[in-house]
């Protein structure tokens, strides 16, 4: 008999936003271009003076291909980082804290740029 286990997460604006801009400082050796917002995808205003990222789009710097990040994509990144484990221990730490707490304190550079590149392709391929 076989059980199948589901990881309900979900990030809330300002830590989406906070994943985004830490992974502006990672993403540099792989991606050519990274904007956060367009006319069709706005800031986000929560009211609180703060505006956050809705999206993201990124640019593989070496095939030219263009993604769109959402919010949905990127907790989808995690929950499959989160299940999968294909990273060392201390990226696993890191997702693991993300996951199960949606403290993005441990989430540096590169934890950000491993959820990236997991949103955009489905695994970690750079790095």
């Amino acid at each position: 008999m076989s059980t199948k286990v589901t990881t309900a997460f979900t990030l809330s604006p300002a830590s989406f936003s906070s994943i985004i801009e830490m992974a502006g400082y990672g993403v540099g050796y792989w991606v050519s271009k990274m904007s956060s917002a367009k006319s069709d995808i706005p800031w986000g205003d929560l009211g609180d003076g703060f505006f956050y990222y809705k999206a993201c789009h990124v640019t593989d710097g070496e095939t030219g291909k263009k993604f769109l990040i959402t919010m949905e994509k990127l907790e989808q990144a995690a929950v499959d980082l989160f299940t999968k484990r294909p990273l060392n221990k201390y990226y696993m730490d890191a997702i693991d804290d993300l996951v199960q707490t949606g403290d993005t304190g441990e989430v540096g550079s590169d934890i950000a740029d491993a959820l990236v590149q997991q949103a955009c392709f489905g695994e970690v391929i750079y790095g």
